[in-house]
Order: structure tokens, then C-alpha cells, then sequence
């Protein structure tokens, strides 16, 4: 399994219902993007009322920059349209899964 891949598009309307999820802002090239992609898809698949997606930086410039994202890969907690937390760079599973159960777990 993979994330489901959004455009701007996709991102705004997530923003505009105010869901709770996480977005990974990542590129093909990224190497620690594709470490980290089948991670949360995994996590994705134990946490099915939680909105996981990502979205290529490559093909969306303008909306990583509005987001302010630097590096790669840059995964984006939301909750309820605002941002909650972020996650930049490689990271471990562990940290992963205790970010998604904190902020989407009740």
C-alpha cells in the first residue's frame, strides 16, 4: 500500500473540512522520503479514521512553499485545519506511530 498522492487541489480541500491527518511533503528523488513513505503507509493501514497522504514537492512548488517546507521529507500533523506538529527529515517508526497516536488516537 501508498499514500494517495494530492495535488494543491486535494491539500485545499482537505484544509477547507478541516480533517485531522498528516500530509508528507516528499519528492521521487528523496531518498529518506522513500524510507519513510512505507512506514506510514503502514501506519496508515492500523489508522483508517486518520487522513494520510502526500504530496510531491516537485509538482506542487508553490503550495510547499506557501507551507514553508525546506527539506524532505517534511510530514505536516493537522488537526482540524490548523497545524499541530511537524516531523522533518528521517525519522524512526516508533516516532511516527507515538505522533499519529497522540494527536488522532482518543
Amino acid at each position: 500500500m501508498s499514500l494517495p498522492e494530492w495535488s494543491e487541489k486535494e491539500f485545499n480541500q482537505f484544509m477547507q473540512k478541516k480533517e485531522h491527518g498528516l500530509v508528507e511533503f516528499s519528492a521521487p528523488w528523496c531518498g529518506a522520503c522513500k524510507t519513510t513513505e512505507p512506514m506510514l503507509a503502514d501506519i496508515a493501514a492500523s489508522h483508517p479514521g486518520v487522513v494520510f497522504a502526500k504530496i510531491d514537492v516537485s509538482k506542487n512548488a508553490a503550495l510547499a512553499s506557501r507551507m514553508g517546507v525546506m527539506s524532505l521529507p517534511n510530514i505536516i500533523f493537522f488537526n482540524g485545519g490548523g497545524i499541530k506538529d511537524q516531523v522533518i527529515g528521517a525519522t524512526s517508526r516508533k516516532t511516527l506511530e507515538e505522533k499519529v497516536k497522540k494527536y488522532y488516537v482518543k
